[in-house]
Formats: C-alpha cells, structure tokens, sequence
C-alpha cells in the first residue's frame, strides 16, 4: 500500500465571501467559463477549397465564422461550450483616426461587430483580448495602455461579452492598480462585460482579483506538452485552498490543448505532442481545480491528409474534432465535476510514492475525487473517507468518470479494504463519492 504525506484534513468549505464576488452581470460567469479559443486554431483561405493549415497568432473573418459554424456541429455547443474567443490574433496594427482599437483591416474588411453579432445569432458568447501595456504579448498590436475608457467603449459598442486582458510590455505598472481601472471602464461601459485578468500569477491575483474580475490568470502560460501540465498543476496546487476558486471567481489555469498533436499551431514555439493519458490527466485536473476549460483546437478539418501526424494537404474545411478530442471534452461526467458553482478543489493527500489525491465538494453533498501520477510509473493508493470529513463508519458508493462505471460501495475509505486504486504514469483518474442516505454530513 503507497504511503501518502497529509496536506489537507478535509475538504474545505469556505468560499469567497459574497460581498467580494464580482457579479456585474456577465452571462456564463457564475461557473467556471466555458469555451474555445483562437490561440492555436485557425488559418488563411478558410473554409477552401485551398484552406491553409492552422497558423499561430491568426485569425479572420472567413476562418472566425467557419469555427462559429463548426462549434454547434462537432458537439461543444450541445456539451454546454458557450465561450468563443479570439486571442493576440485580431487588431490592427493601429488605432483609427479617433483613437479607438479597430479589427485588422485586410482580415475583418466589415470590422468586428458582424462578427460578434455572427457569434451572437448563434448562441455564444463572445470575447476579445486586449494587453494592460503599450503592445500586445506576440502581434505587438496597440495595447490598452492610456486608453482604458476608449477600448472599454468600442467593446461594448461591438457587443463583446468577455474581456482578456494580458500583462505584456507593463513596465512600471502594478497589477492590481491596472485591473481595478480597467474594470470599472468596462463597468461604465453599460454593458456587462465578463473580465479575465491575465498577470500570469504574478501578484497573487487570488487574493484581489474576486473584487474586480470574475477569473484570472493563476500560472504561468501553457503548451501541449506533459512538463508544462506537471507545472500548471502545481503552480494552481499552492494557492490555499480558502482561495480555491467560488462563484464569479474563478482561478484560470490557461487554455487548454487538448488532443492538438500536429493539427494545431504551436504554442509560444512548441507544438502538442502528449499522450491520450496526459490529454486526460490535463482535463480532468484542469475540471477538479474548477479552472475555466477554454480548448483552444482546430474544430474545422481543413486537409485532405492526416493534419495529426503533421501530413497537411490543403483542401476545403468541414467540422470535425478527432475521436480522442470527443472522448475527453465532451465527457459528461467530468464537465459536470468542473461546472459546479462550490468552492473549487484543492490537494487532500500529497502522495509519497502514490499518487496525489484532490478533492471537490460537489452540489448535493457527493464529493469528486481525483488520484493524479505525476510520476514516470505507476502507483497505486487510496482515499480514507475522513479526509471527506466523513466519519469511518460511512457507507459511500463510487463511479468512475471516465469508465462512466459504477464500482459499488465500501465503508470507511475508497477503494473498499484491501485494494487500491492503479494510476498508471503521468495518468488521472476521477470518481465521484455519493455518501449512502443517513450518514454524518460535515460541516
């Protein structure tokens, strides 16, 4: 049996007080956002017949709409995606003749509000980015430095529904100064905008941001690849756990890149390339830690040749994500586990040599649990209802979320006496534990 360090006794119950979540009126807020993104998704001379394959840093309108299309179609609509945002892809190198942010020209020829009104017509919400600095983070388009009210005013003029803010080229600037003036310019707007403050974690956002921003950047940026998950994991892993994450405030862990491979672009120079257990282990820890789940992937097959090997040939685009990318986002029973509007999870048992175990309280008193291997092998544990605040004698029965299987029921811990969970390397599994009727609910 793996021996197992304590960090936590039990799960935790407080929240963000009321007073301080920042519920201006935003759809799609109250739980972590859900949705997709530009980043690493889209390419030129969409949608064909000699669509190019996926470029980083790009978008238009004709690529923009094809993916609004495509979103109903592959299934994230019907799954309960709202979101869809454009990222460092959309500005023009320079501001109209007034000053105001305008849609690059040559890719959005009828600006931006066609495109946001497209996105409307269609159920979504729909979001922007703009950068606290002089520049943007990699387009190095106007940033909203000096011009606060302004960009606040055309958002809304265009009908945008969420805001990203980055933290590049903000020299001299303090974070939480800057976000606080950026948010009441977009509470003055008259529209209700939803805020996502992106410092990267810097200046411990968890501690101010529930006051101006219904999410924010908790770690640093992340790519497809199995170091980065590890990281990102972590680095949300040490916020305490009264700052979890609760309604209207939510700790965002970046974009997701789920079963990209070669189809998408790279990410800051570096392409997905994990396994389908790590593709996993990202979703189900990013849904636990009740993170925003903002995939940023090609929902439109552009190739006449297998685009996930890396094997492109231009063609014209159809809606399609692969079956893995099915597997994993359209996955009931762990979307459900991230949109809960509880406090969000946090670490029970930092494993020794098995694996770490994270929990959240779920609405109607079940809790998930997540076993999660950071470690090149298998392990194997277990889980101890007391750590649950439950008493020993609890009778409580498991579903395993990804099997979507019942397990049955055991007393005192999971699994029953005797046996253990297997994690296999770099692998997550996540049950959720229904206490039987009767038993001692913690407070």
């Amino acid at each position: 049996m793996a021996r197992l360090a304590r960090s936590s006794l039990w799960l935790s119950t407080i929240a963000v007080p009321s007073a301080l979540a920042y519920d201006n009126g935003a759809a799609h807020s109250r739980k972590p956002p859900l949705g997709w993104s530009s980043w690493v998704a889209l390419g030129p001379k969409w949608p064909g017949p000699e669509a190019q394959e996926p470029v980083f840093d790009f978008c238009d309108e004709a690529s923009v709409k094809a993916s609004i299309d495509a979103y109903h179609e592959v299934g994230l609509y019907d799954a309960g995606y709202r979101h869809f945002h454009l990222d460092d892809c959309w500005a023009d190198v320079e501001r109209n003749a007034s000053g105001f942010l305008q849609a690059e020209r040559d890719h959005f020829p009828n600006g931006m509000k066609p495109v946001v009104d497209y996105a409307h017509a269609k159920g979504l919400t729909f979001g922007l980015y703009t950068c606290a600095g002089t520049y943007t983070c990699v387009g190095k388009r106007p940033g909203s430095k000096g011009h606060f009210t302004k960009d606040a005013q055309v958002f809304a003029e265009w009908g945008v529904d969420v805001v990203k803010m980055d933290w590049c080229y903000s020299t001299g600037m303090q974070p939480e100064q800057t976000y606080t003036e950026m948010s009441a310019a977009l509470n003055a707007s008259g529209r209700h905008i939803h805020f996502n403050m992106c410092e990267w974690g810097q200046d411990a956002p968890w501690k101010w941001g529930p006051k101006v921003a219904q999410s924010w950047r908790a770690t640093g940026d992340h790519t497809g690849n199995w170091n980065s998950v590890k990281s990102i994991v972590q680095q949300r892993t040490d916020i305490p756990a009264e700052q979890a994450g609760a309604p209207f405030a939510w700790n965002d862990m970046d974009m997701l890149e789920t079963g990209n491979y070669k189809q998408a672009a790279h990410a800051n120079g570096r392409l997905s390339n994990m396994t389908a257990i790590e593709y996993k282990t990202e979703f189900s820890m990013w849904a636990i830690l009740a993170s925003p789940l903002i995939v940023t992937t090609p929902i439109v097959n552009c190739s006449k040749t297998d685009q996930i090997h890396g094997s492109f040939t231009p063609s014209t685009c159809v809606p399609s994500i692969t079956p893995l990318q099915k597997e994993i986002l359209l996955n009931a029973e762990i979307l459900a586990i991230n949109q809960d509007d509880t406090p969000g999870g946090h670490l029970l048992l930092k494993g020794d040599s098995g694996p770490s175990v994270y929990g959240r309280n779920l609405t109607g008193g079940s809790v998930a649990v997540a076993f999660y291997n950071d470690a090149d092998h298998a392990v194997h544990g277990h889980v101890d209802y007391s750590l649950l605040g439950w008493l020993p004698s609890t009778v409580a029965s498991a579903r395993d979320l990804w099997a979507h299987e019942d397990l049955g029921s055991s007393t005192g811990r999971f699994p029953q006496e005797s046996k253990e969970v297997e994690v296999k390397a770099h692998e997550t599994r996540v049950f959720r534990l229904r206490r039987h009727a009767d038993e001692y609910v913690f407070a």
